[in-house]
């Protein structure tokens, strides 16, 4: 089996260079620039194709989703696996498995023709994600005070964003809502923003999509709502319903499909991605992970 160390060295103010992992015959590779981690995971997938790739990536969620993409582009998903050194400034992949060690069979979630790992984001988590790199890259400011830094910046800022929804459910009922909404995460796994545990009852290996729809709210409500929502208390996890106060504005769907339209951009494990519409699915059991 090949072992094979993905770098990002702007990682985490450059922490993972520094990461020095004790296996013999490592094949370590430092990328040099968005998607070139995707790229050397398709080149080495290519190299080895009679072997079995264990990828370890030493980076964020950002880099976890090029490696994802490049085993998936190189149709190697039978054959390499991943793990993670969490590096970056956020991390938020790797809370979902409570240091698990073991090998899982993970969900993705597609999104045109693209894979996202833990979470799609749209409207007001969407231009925090993208205020927030302002913030990610200064010393002594971590994932979750970068992320809270961005939601300031967005706050004082227009509230809401006109966008059109289908969404197949669980039980494959079609539901469409076109209307202004705050925010609208579609989520793999729980958590984004360096820790919010936005989508509480997600999982990466039910088969389903988790999906939270907030309609547009005064900035009073949305103070209201904010320390529930970063906990993941606004929704009861025994029944899953939504707690009362939170009930006329927040929608929970577990959900197989959603379209959207109506975009300005998404947020995609972290990233930001210009579009105008985007296709997304669940893809169960769609690649491996080693905790």
């Amino acid at each position: 089996m090949k072992i094979i160390q993905i770098i990002n060295p702007k990682a985490g103010h450059g922490h993972a260079e520094a990461v020095k992992l004790s296996k013999q015959d490592i094949i370590r590779y430092t990328t040099k620039g968005i998607r070139d981690a995707e790229n050397a995971v398709i080149d080495f997938c290519n190299q080895y194709k009679d072997e079995e790739i264990h990828f370890i990536v030493c980076g964020g969620d950002g880099t976890i989703n090029e490696v994802v993409n490049g085993i998936m582009s190189a149709d190697a998903s039978e054959r390499a696996f991943f793990s993670v050194a969490p590096t970056g400034s956020g991390n938020d992949f790797v809370k979902n498995f409570k240091n698990e060690r073991k090998i899982h069979s993970i969900d993705l979630i597609r999104y045109n023709d693209r894979y996202a790992v833990n979470m799609i984001n749209i409207g007001f988590d969407c231009n925090v994600a993208d205020k927030t790199q302002l913030y990610k890259n200064k010393k002594l400011i971590t994932g979750s005070s970068a992320y809270i830094l961005g939601l300031g910046n967005v706050f004082v800022h227009k509230l809401g964003q006109s966008v059109k929804l289908t969404v197949t459910d669980e039980f494959d009922v079609i539901h469409e809502y076109d209307d202004e909404f705050l925010l609208c995460p579609v989520a793999n796994g729980s958590f984004c923003g360096g820790g919010f545990n936005a989508l509480p009852l997600a999982s990466l290996k039910d088969g389903i999509l988790d999906m939270l729809i907030v309609s547009k709210i005064s900035r009073a409500k949305f103070l209201s709502l904010v320390g529930d929502y970063r906990k993941g208390t606004y929704i009861d996890p025994e029944t899953k319903e939504i707690k009362p106060k939170f009930a006329d504005v927040l929608r929970y769907i577990r959900c197989k499909r959603v379209s959207v339209s109506g975009l300005d951009s998404i947020c995609v494990d972290g990233e930001i991605e210009k579009l105008e519409s985007v296709e997304i699915e669940v893809v169960p059991n769609a690649i491996r992970y080693k905790g």
